[in-house]
């Protein structure tokens, strides 16, 4: 049996992820499985998924880079 992560070990985890994940090519990658899976992959998507964003959705949400101090 696996061992259970707890919340503040989680976190941790993912904030040393921080700037350290190349967005970019995990993007293409993520397209590239999307137009691999095509009908099938559509298929197999549970119901009740919310949907995805539109492009012009997400660019309200387009993070701006922190100035560095």
């Amino acid at each position: 049996m696996g061992e259970q992560m707890d919340i503040d070990t989680l976190l941790k985890f993912i904030n040393e992820l921080s700037g350290q994940i190349d967005l970019d090519l995990v993007l293409r990658d993520a397209e590239a499985l999307c137009v691999y899976a095509g009908e099938n992959g559509v298929a197999s998507i549970p119901p009740g998924t919310p949907p995805s964003l539109s492009s012009q959705d997400a660019s309200i949400y387009q993070q701006q880079d922190d100035e560095v101090l």
